[in-house]
């Protein structure tokens, strides 16, 4: 029972991300993530205890404080955002303690897929139709899509993490065939292949260029460590059709670029939508404050511009030290490092998909607001990432037991 509400969590939280009728979505996250609690209620229950690491405890530390550090700038804070901070978090302990086998895991993940194809279809038609569109850009005349969401980075950012979830499910089943392709799954394979292509569409015409730096990192990291050739080829034919076709890709892609270049702006601090400008600007004044709003922040998800700050954030990492101060800051550092530290003690090849995508992820955190705040991909991400730990304690797929037979004396064991 309480694997299937997992499942249900798992395909509809994409599907709670959708643009249409938002209000009733945002009771549904609640209703999710309330799935989420039962069923690690449910699965406590039956066994009779509750599996607890280092990481879950740094997650129970960092909640603490930022519930504490709320209710101390109650008036600048705002509760929806510490929700959304804390959900993911604890959503990474529910899976770790649900799910039992691979299989299991695996099939989380593909209800991930499933829930994620209704909104990549949806906004690919939508933007061909021409519709869809989030704004068109002052400077360019460009229009920049949001297609089936709410904004255009929340689509961004959510197609890079489908493409993940679909190179991270199909390396895990061709790994349960001994590390060959999976037979007899043509039809599947194709169906992938036309999402992703869909996905890449949506993320191209989003513009989220922190988005597209994420999937490349993914992408780059991931062919280093199980096929290098291929990296080399595609980076090499990437570079040539990216300069040849660099006329029609630059003003929608880097249009800070394209205005320098074009001589209608001379500010290299206005590169990347004026992060530079805005990054020192937050840090100067944040290191300005009381030495008690050092330590805790100026309020999580408080107001850009209030009382004489003018807080711009762009990077979910600049964001945690402004909102919940250096404690709040080392805390979620802490928690990072721990989580780096059980990817790196994976054994085998499996470890280097996820350091990929934790590479991946904090790289996008750090240069834009993507997976602190922005809910419908830090909750899946979480849950995803989760299997660096339950990796351990997962029961042992059947084929290696047989294999482990075969080879014992006397006696079943397994890798």
């Amino acid at each position: 029972m309480e694997f299937l509400l997992l499942k249900v969590v798992s395909m509809f939280r994409p599907l709670a991300s959708l643009g249409y009728a938002e209000a009733f979505f945002d009771i549904a996250g609640a209703a999710l993530f309330a799935l989420l609690v039962v069923a690690l209620l449910l699965d406590s229950a039956v066994r009779k205890t509750l599996s607890l690491s280092a990481v879950d405890l740094l997650i129970g530390m960092f909640a603490i404080w930022c519930l504490t550090i709320y209710v101390v700038y109650f008036e600048q804070a705002h509760i929806a955002h510490v929700v959304k901070m804390l959900i993911p978090l604890f959503s990474y302990i529910a899976v770790k303690n649900v799910v039992k086998e691979r299989v299991q895991y695996v099939k989380l993940l593909l209800w991930m897929i499933v829930g994620f194809s209704v909104p990549v279809v949806v906004s690919a038609g939508l933007i061909a139709a021409g519709k869809g569109v989030d704004y068109v850009s002052f400077w360019t005349g460009i229009p920049r899509w949001a297609g089936a969401y709410t904004a255009s980075h929340s689509m961004g950012h959510s197609m890079t993490l489908f493409l993940i979830t679909l190179v991270l499910y199909l390396h895990l089943t061709a790994e349960n065939q001994g590390g060959g392709a999976v037979k007899g799954r043509t039809a599947t394979h194709i169906a992938f292949g036309v999402l992703a292509a869909l996905a890449l569409y949506c993320l191209y015409k989003s513009q989220v260029r922190t988005a597209i730096v994420g999937l490349i990192v993914f992408v780059s990291l991931y062919l280093y460590f199980f096929n290098k050739k291929l990296l080399i080829v595609g980076a090499t034919t990437l570079i040539v059709v990216a300069v040849l076709l660099l006329p029609y890709w630059m003003p929608v892609l880097l249009p800070d670029v394209w205005l320098i270049e074009t001589g209608r702006d001379q500010s290299l601090m206005g590169l990347g939508s004026g992060r530079p400008t805005f990054w020192l600007s937050d840090i100067t004044q944040f290191f300005a404050l009381p030495f008690d709003q050092l330590l805790a922040g100026v309020g999580i998800g408080r107001e850009y511009h209030q009382q004489d700050l003018d807080l711009m954030g762009h990077s979910d990492w600049l964001e945690i030290l402004t909102n919940t101060g250096i404690v709040g800051f080392i805390l979620f550092a802490t928690l990072q490092v721990l989580m780096l530290r059980a990817i790196l003690k994976i054994k085998g090849r499996e470890k280097f998909i996820f350091l990929a995508m934790f590479c991946s992820v904090n790289v996008m955190m750090l240069v834009s607001n993507s997976y602190v705040w922005r809910i419908q991909v830090s909750q899946l991400y979480f849950m995803m990432l989760a299997y660096i730990e339950l990796r351990q304690t997962l029961q042992p797929r059947v084929e290696e037991i047989t294999l482990a037979a075969d080879r014992g004396r006397g006696g079943v064991s397994a890798r």
